[in-house]
């Protein structure tokens, strides 16, 4: 019996000591594959370029501004920077991905970064603004989980169905300019939006001719107090 328990207890102690052996020790410093993006992050730090940067030293920054003038497009290690509450990002061309696990992010700035997928942004669900105007977008489900967004700009994209806008109900204010929609059902379906908020729609498809439904969409917003702009 004895036997066994110690056969037992060895074969436990082998499996730990294996699963140790596989799993991947955090790295001393963080590896940058665009060395525009390590400058910019040296910079943000107040650190020589081209000295080692460390993930500590990555989460320890909270906000960040990343102009075109970085000329970045490959934001991977940008990961470990696991505190930061506000990015912006102008005029690049880039991948969201390593921005998924950024959950601490409560403002977002994407402007003109020729993004067309905007899924890895599905998991930041404490936005409060985010900032994708000058895009290449046209599909915005993924953005119908940020349930905490009371700013978003989709102006200049290529956006025809605002279904997933339903669910974003504490908008206060939302720009829609220059896409391609023809049905804004959906914000009337938004039962958030109402007194003293504010919907952009110019440059769009929609009919306005007396009687249509999106006049008489655009005044059912307007008789909620939205204040609509078309």
């Amino acid at each position: 019996m004895r036997t066994k328990k110690a056969m037992l207890l060895g074969m436990i102690l082998l499996l730990m000591v294996l699963l140790g052996a596989c799993a991947a020790p955090a790295p001393e410093t963080v590896t940058f594959p665009d060395e525009n993006l390590e400058a910019a992050i040296s910079d943000a730090l107040g650190k020589p370029a081209g000295e080692a940067i460390t993930p500590a030293e990555m989460a320890g920054l909270t906000s960040l501004s990343l102009p075109s003038v970085w000329d970045i497009t490959d934001l991977s290690g940008i990961e470990y920077c696991t505190n930061l509450t506000s990015l912006t990002l102008g005029a690049s061309q880039i991948d969201l991905s390593p921005l998924a696990s950024l959950i601490n992010l409560t403002w977002l700035d994407l402007h003109n970064n020729q993004i067309s997928d905007v899924s890895p942004l599905a998991s930041l669900t404490n936005l409060a603004v985010l900032n994708l105007w000058g895009n290449r977008i046209s599909d915005i489900s993924p953005l119908a989980s940020l349930t905490s967004l009371v700013g978003l700009n989709l102006r200049n994209n290529e956006i025809s169905d605002l279904s997933p806008l339903v669910s974003l109900t504490n908008l206060t204010w939302l720009i829609l300019t220059w896409n391609q929609i023809s049905d804004i059902s959906p914000l009337v379906e938004n039962s958030g939006l109402g007194e003293g908020d504010a919907v952009e729609l110019a440059n769009n498809n929609l009919d306005l001719s007396e009687g249509s439904e999106d006049l008489e969409n655009i005044r059912q917003l307007e008789g909620r107090g939205v204040v609509v702009h078309y």
